[in-house]
């Protein structure tokens, strides 16, 4: 998965512009602002992903890493 459009989720939801070392909660994200990412993803993405995911690899690269890792492999997203 593609990190520009989930860094570009991230912009719009956070208000500052996100590099793939950037951490969520050090730009100012908190729970609230997770939910939004979270339900953005879904609608956008088709990505269905659950909010610990992004609270426990809030750097953007990590994140998608964990997006990306295969389904075996992957934190339970439901």
């Amino acid at each position: 998965m593609g990190t520009t459009a989930i860094a570009e989720i991230w912009q719009e939801v956070l208000g500052v512009p996100v590099t793939d070392d950037d951490d969520f909660f050090a730009l100012g994200g908190q729970s609230l602002a997770a939910m939004e990412v979270v339900a953005a993803l879904r609608r956008r993405l088709g990505v269905t992903v659950r909010v610990r995911v992004l609270l426990e690899h809030p750097v953007l690269a990590d994140f998608v890493a964990q997006l990306a890792l295969p389904e075996e492999h992957a934190p339970d997203r439901t």
